[in-house]
């Protein structure tokens, strides 16, 4: 039995990676900036996007994976 690829990706990780790349942040830092600013906008779409974006890169539940 083989393992299939993950399809968690959507436009906010790559978007995300690449202002990580140029500026030097985290990915994760970048990812709870954005997701705070659009909590704050109240657009809930936005936020349930990069929210699942998050949880793809790992940096959702990490206390629960014993990652810190």
């Amino acid at each position: 039995m083989t393992k299939s690829r993950e399809h968690g990706a959507n436009e906010y990780t790559a978007a995300a990676r690449r202002e990580a790349a140029a500026t030097g942040r985290g990915v994760c830092d970048i990812l709870a900036e954005w997701r705070e600013a659009a909590r704050r906008a109240g657009d809930a779409e936005t936020v349930r996007k990069l929210t699942a974006a998050e949880k793809y890169l790992g940096c959702r539940n990490r206390r629960k994976r014993g990652v810190r």
